[in-house]
């Protein structure tokens, strides 16, 4: 019995997490942000993602197979990209709480739980790829079709740590710069809402496929990809996910020139919350958006 006592005991510690001072890495990037365990954490998922892309690039140039008439590396090279950029986002917002708040247990928990979802996600796209095999919307083996399960989950954690850092931003964050507080507010959580609603319905989509409608001549807009002769639902999805970023720095590009914040950035979240909406009803009718 003491020794089951002495083990919750210390199970019970080590989740108090205290601060912890890591060393400080010889990169110009991380010298700008607190070296917290969130910080940390995200800096270290950005930079991972980054080394991906240096690795894949040279695959999408000498590796000349198409799959579902695309090239084989575009879907690692974009996932690469995107989640760079995510985790550099929750980074960069993340500065507006205190640290005692960015180091707590919560934001941790998220950022570890987005980090593992990122890691499986990312390297199962790559090793797919490798093989020549769609890593998404495939149920051809038993472990092909749980591991697509198994991102599907991951990517509700990714879309949590941005939701939950919004909120804590709303109830926590720094008073001051009126714009960047309400974009990272309103990017957040609308952006990571909208994200989610948008994926999960494109993941339970009838026909396996982000497409709706006969797709005949694979008419497609250059470097997204995007279909130009039916609907396609990983546009709002793109256009949701990118709120995280584009009104955040609405916001502080506002507060930099000493403007008029609040109402610009409320302005500019309503109109990419209809866009985004308008594509999507578009794209569920089969409706090519451009």
């Amino acid at each position: 019995m003491n020794s089951i006592t002495n083990l919750f005991s210390s199970i019970k510690n080590s989740l108090r997490l205290s601060p912890v001072e890591y060393p400080q890495l010889h990169f110009g990037l991380s010298h700008h942000f607190d070296n917290d365990r969130f910080s940390r954490v995200c800096l270290m998922a950005a930079l991972f993602s980054l080394a991906m892309l240096a690795i894949i690039l040279p695959a999408y140039y000498f590796d000349n197979r198409v799959l579902n008439d695309a090239p084989i590396w575009a879907k690692p090279i974009k996932f690469s990209l995107a989640l760079a950029l995510h985790f550099l986002t929750l980074l960069i917002l993340a500065q507006q709480l205190e640290r005692k708040r960015r180091a707590g247990p919560t934001l941790t928990f998220f950022a570890y739980a987005g980090v593992a979802s990122m890691l499986v996600e990312i390297i199962y796209i790559t090793i797919q790829a490798s093989r020549g095999r769609q890593s998404h919307y495939n149920h051809e083996t038993g472990l092909e079709d749980l591991m697509y399960g198994v991102m599907g989950i991951g990517a509700v954690f990714l879309v949590l740590a941005s939701f939950v850092l919004g909120l804590m931003i709303w109830r926590y964050g720094k008073k001051e710069g009126a714009g960047l507080r309400l974009g990272s507010i309103l990017g957040l959580i609308l952006g990571s809402a909208l994200t989610l609603h948008y994926a999960m319905t494109m993941a339970n989509m009838p026909s396996g496929t982000h497409l709706v409608g006969q797709v005949i001549t694979y008419a497609k807009l250059p470097i997204f990809g995007w279909s130009l002769e039916v609907g396609d639902l990983r546009i709002p999805h793109f256009i949701a996910t990118h709120m995280m970023q584009i009104l955040p720095l609405a916001g502080w590009l506002l507060d930099w020139r000493k403007l008029p914040s609040k109402w610009f950035v409320s302005l500019l979240a309503i109109l990419l919350t209809g866009w985004s909406a308008w594509i999507f009803v578009l794209a569920l009718e089969g409706q090519p958006a451009f």
